[in-house]
């Protein structure tokens, strides 16, 4: 894929607090959507633009997938893999997978052909709340916000997750101290 000529174009994201939870898309300073993350303990999200409502919940606390409705209608589910793999499946039969570099400052949205439909790219250090994505101009708008809506969510669920797993080693280790 040509992703410096005008097969590309870029959408900035940004959140819009300390505590991360609520995102902001623009297209140059036109504002495109929203992503409010309602917990991060149970993992509920919605994106919402003027025309979309998308919705996004983790099945149950033990169960890691996590369902995709559009206006109260399932369209979709994140499936987690055993080794962090994240695939997109739509009802439709289409499947997009996630995959991230090294250090988690770039993620790329694959189709089942093994092609890159959207990378994101994080700012680093000091502007770790902001970055650009870069979208093929083919894909439909229905799914491109469906990609990057979902894009966003899985980076910061998979982040909480882990977050989550520093606490409890952190609580069992204090624990086995004390003893």
């Amino acid at each position: 894929m040509n992703e410096t000529g005008s097969k590309m174009k870029t959408l900035n994201w940004r959140h819009t607090g300390w505590i991360a939870k609520d995102f902001i898309f623009a297209m140059e300073q036109q504002i495109i959507g929203y992503l409010t993350i309602d917990s991060s303990w149970n993992f509920k999200a919605l994106y919402t633009d003027e025309e979309t409502k998308l919705s996004f919940a983790q099945r149950s606390f033990w169960d890691r997938d996590v369902l995709i409705t559009k206006d109260g209608v399932a369209i979709g589910e994140i499936h987690s893999g055993l080794f962090g793999q994240k695939t997109l499946a739509l009802l439709s039969g289409e499947k997009f997978t996630i995959s991230t570099s090294f250090w988690e400052q770039e993620a790329y949205w694959k189709t089942e052909q093994g092609n890159t439909i959207i990378r994101y790219r994080q700012a680093i250090m000091s502007g770790m709340g902001k970055g650009s994505i870069r979208i093929e101009k083919s894909l439909p708008i229905e799914a491109e916000r469906l990609l990057i809506s979902s894009g966003l969510f899985i980076r910061q669920m998979t982040r909480w997750r882990r977050a989550r797993k520093m606490a409890v080693i952190i609580l069992v280790i204090a624990a086995g101290s004390q003893v």
